[in-house]
């Protein structure tokens, strides 16, 4: 046999097994556990009536995310945010801690890492000085 029957010598399953292997290879690579960084935008929500927010409190925050590569890949295409409620917030400084928790993620992807840890939000009377 020379080396051009080699190569003809049954095509159909040489690609098919090529196929195969590729689209194994693929699927083994995207289920492999794997780490990102995202920077992740803070949304304040239900700020009550009559008050406003004074400082500066972050825009956003940076996150360390795990999971399947696949997952956290088709994570750029539906960026989480951190939606923090004022609702029952009072004039002065309003904590939140456990900054995790507060994160909508997909399902299968976890929170690893936030910085800052907490946000602090000072609040005061609308029209007064300082704001």
């Amino acid at each position: 046999m020379n080396m051009r029957e080699i190569v003809t010598h049954n095509l159909g399953l040489k690609v098919l097994s090529l196929t195969l292997a590729v689209a194994l290879w693929l699927f083994v690579a995207a289920e492999k556990e794997s780490e990102t960084g995202l920077s992740v935008p803070v949304v304040f929500e239900n700020l009550p009536p009559g008050l406003v927010i004074v400082g500066r409190p972050p825009a956003r925050i940076d996150v360390r995310v795990a999971g399947p590569k696949i997952l956290l890949l088709r994570l750029h295409g539906d960026r989480p945010t951190l939606h923090l409620d004022l609702k029952d917030a009072r004039e002065g400084t309003t904590a939140f801690p456990a900054l995790e928790a507060a994160i909508r993620i997909r399902e299968g992807v976890r929170v690893t890492r936030v910085t800052p840890a907490a946000i602090e939000v000072g609040l005061a009377k609308a029209g007064t000085k300082g704001n």
